[in-house]
């Protein structure tokens, strides 16, 4: 048996544990563990964010609580200023009135802020608990479907693993510099190889250059359709 020959006897096994493995990695059963798996991790980064953004509220809290204070004793110190000097012209107490509406304006802004926080946390505590149960689904139902999955890929991976097995044992004997060519064409096309059947490529039925038909026949080196690449030998 010529090296392509034996190329092609080792793609027919070749292509058999890809097409296992393909079969694994495709199952319903894989991909509804991926989902979970997604859907659980998604879950996580939104219980995340909540707590990142409870934990920016909390500063906020603590700022506006500040500006809280300072304003009620400017307001406090305005009004005992008023208390012990009264304002003796027109000009002078509308000055002051303005002043204490001002820190009025700016408290009662600020404690409105705080409720809407307040109302806020609320609602981010309530999305967190509905996450939480969520999550805890999907968790027990990530555990059922891997369970599933196991013991489904178990026969499925001593089958590939046989098959792979086989394809090395067909790979003995041809040349690297072969095997390698015949990997770079299965990155791009699959199968890698056809046969050449009435001077044309059985995997895209183009016909070939004369050119090309004397170099397969002679068989002194590797050639290639011209259209879809595939390594060409003889039927």
């Amino acid at each position: 048996m010529d090296q392509m020959e034996k190329l092609w006897a080792y793609m027919e096994e070749d292509i058999k544990a890809d097409r296992i493995d393909s079969e694994l990695r495709n199952s319903p059963a894989r991909q509804s563990l991926e989902k979970l798996r997604a859907f659980i991790k998604e879950r996580q980064n939104a219980y995340n964010a909540i707590d990142e953004t409870i934990a920016v509220m909390a500063d906020r809290k603590d700022a506006i609580s500040d500006a809280i204070s300072r304003a009620e004793t400017t307001l406090s110190a305005l009004i005992e200023r008023a208390n012990e000097n009264p304002p003796e012209t027109v000009e002078d107490t509308q000055l002051l009135i303005d002043e204490i509406e001002k820190c009025r304006r700016t408290v009662l802004s600020y404690e409105q802020e705080l409720r809407k926080m307040s109302s806020e946390s609320t609602e981010f505590d309530a999305r967190k608990r509905t996450i939480r149960r969520e999550a805890a689904r999907a968790k027990q139902d990530f555990d059922q479907a891997r369970a599933a999955y196991n013991a489904e890929s178990q026969t499925k991976k001593e089958a590939y693993t046989a098959q792979r097995q086989a394809a090395d044992a067909k790979a003995v004997g041809i040349p690297a510099e072969l095997l390698a060519r015949y990997g770079a064409v299965k990155r791009q096309i699959t199968p890698p190889l056809a046969r050449l059947t009435g001077g044309k490529c059985s995997g895209c039925n183009t016909s070939q250059p004369s050119a090309a038909l004397r170099k397969i026949e002679l068989g002194q080196e590797i050639v290639s359709c011209e259209t879809c690449g595939r390594i060409l030998i003889k039927s």
